[in-house]
């Protein structure tokens, strides 16, 4: 597509009369010699967020609210809680089926994790118990990985941060508190559920969301945010103090150390971020190395700071049980949830041992003794690989590009990663603290974009000149809506 230029001499400087198509019109040499070579020396894309939105609502948003508030009130809303859940993650499967393929593919190592334990069901010894849990627990790791592959991450932030403050809010009018310790006096708030841990987790889980969407509120200027997640911030702190929980302070402390430090990092050089990172994954590293020094550490905090027995209301007794049920079969285990069943004489011991009436919602509060008991050496083996993988690709999605959003998905992986000595991570399906982790893995790969984004830039690719592609190389193009720096050639005179 060229201009017809208007030639006459005397009529001044040269004008486009009109377009013409085809390439045999060129503009006169005095024309030519008013054009102005630039050259690109840097270019910028402006961040922004894309949402998936229908009738005015962001579908992001609506999922992880409507994913999380069935998660959190599951224990009172039994079944149905299970059927939502169930039910939501396929309709939202549905609505981004176009690109499942892409999406899944880069995480598709994570769902090792859920295939092993459907596996177990050759060798377990509840087979039908354990293949529905298994199909639960694909399901809630389907629903952390659409989570941090959303589009719009930010309402998704926003929206894990809403739906746990509404359970902090009702747990504070209709909560009640639990005796602490096994024999010992004390008590702890609970909130609406009969475990204090249960709510310290809750509490802290929502803190960390709240205060990265407190950092993104300030960034926004956006006044009723602001007001909404300092006012969460407060309620979660006040129910982690109240409910006496040192695994999810502890968790906590690590957290909010994540946040304050990579916050910065946001917006420093590649450099720094790389060296922080690293340092942060060696510091993963020494965690995992020195693993049992680490929890006998808590135990002795736990113990100092909320006034507990020492051996921390009773989990030494539940570990040196379970180390009998790991010797016994160490290679594949029990099979997954094959232990804590009704009417298996051993777990009906200890639920007797520690007053649990309702004989069920136990763990061996500890990752590693409970992987080792229902899968064995095997499980472990396979899903500290996973993890690790999943990690060392975390900390490398933050050197190259990190966000706000990113930073919560870092900080909660540090979160729970903490608490894994004292507590059971990652395995329960339906479960909140699940889904969170798996996000917190897959938020290590590219999310999805939309169609309208990918039209503009491949239009952008065919449209952006290359000169210099005969001498090898070719400048880069830059994103839609991005900012050129350029910079005049030193014949113009200016």
């Amino acid at each position: 597509m060229t201009s017809a230029w208007d030639s006459r001499p005397g009529d001044g400087p040269q004008r486009i009369r009109r377009i013409r198509g085809g390439d045999e019109a060129e503009p006169p040499p005095q024309a030519r010699a008013r054009i102005t070579p630039v050259q690109v020396i840097e270019t910028r894309t402006p961040h922004r967020e894309e949402g998936f939105e229908f009738a005015g609502i962001d579908i992001d948003g609506a999922f992880a609210l409507g994913l999380f508030l069935p998660m959190l009130f599951i224990g009172k809303l039994g079944t149905l809680g299970g059927a939502m859940i169930a039910a939501l993650v396929p309709l939202y499967l549905f609505l981004r089926r176009e690109r499942l393929f892409r999406l899944f593919l880069p995480r598709s190592f994570l769902f090792l994790i859920p295939a092993f334990a459907a596996f177990s069901v050759l060798w377990s010894q509840a087979q039908g118990e354990s293949l529905r849990y298994a199909t639960e627990l694909a399901i809630t790791v389907a629903a952390g990985l659409l989570l941090s592959s959303a589009r719009n991450q930010e309402a998704v932030v926003r929206a894990i941060s809403l739906a746990f403050l509404s359970y902090v809010v009702a747990s504070l009018f209709l909560g009640g508190y639990v005796g602490v310790g096994v024999g010992m006096g004390g008590q702890a708030f609970a909130g609406l559920s009969e475990s204090k841990n249960l709510l310290a987790d809750i509490a802290s889980s929502g803190l960390v969301a709240s205060a990265v969407v407190a950092i993104l509120a300030i960034q926004n200027r956006s006044w009723l945010w602001i007001a909404i997640a300092f006012g969460s911030i407060a309620l979660d702190l006040y129910c982690v103090v109240a409910a006496r929980s040192a695994g999810a302070m502890l968790g906590l402390a690590m957290a909010t150390m994540a946040i304050v430090g990579l916050t910065p990092l946001v917006y420093a050089g590649k450099v720094v971020r790389g060296w922080v990172t690293s340092m942060v994954g060696v510091c993963l590293v020494a965690i995992g190395i020195f693993y049992s020094t680490i929890a006998q550490a808590l135990m002795d905090f736990g113990a100092s700071v909320f006034d507990k027995d020492p051996t921390l209301t009773g989990r030494t007794y539940l570990w040196y049980r379970a180390a009998d049920l790991i010797r016994e079969k160490p290679l594949l285990g029990r099979g997954f949830y094959a232990f804590w069943l009704q009417g298996n004489t051993d777990a009906e011991g200890l639920w007797r041992y520690f007053g649990i009436d309702g004989r069920g919602g136990f763990t061996f509060h500890n990752t590693v003794v409970e992987i080792l008991v229902m899968l064995g050496w095997a499980g472990l083996t396979l899903i500290a690989g996973v993890v690790l993988v999943g990690v060392i690709s975390l900390i490398r999605r933050f050197v190259t590009r990190p966000t706000l959003p990113m930073v919560f998905w870092i900080g909660i992986l540090l979160y729970e990663l903490a608490r894994t000595p004292i507590e059971t991570i990652g395995l329960a399906p339906f479960y909140f603290s699940t889904a969170l982790v798996f996000g917190a893995l897959g938020a290590a790969f590219k999310r999805s974009r939309s169609r309208k984004r990918e039209h503009e830039e491949a239009l952008a690719a065919q449209a952006w000149p290359t000169p210099g592609a005969s001498e090898g190389w070719a400048p880069a193009r830059p994103a839609p809506g991005s900012l050129r720096l350029v910079k005049s050639a030193p014949e113009d005179g200016r």
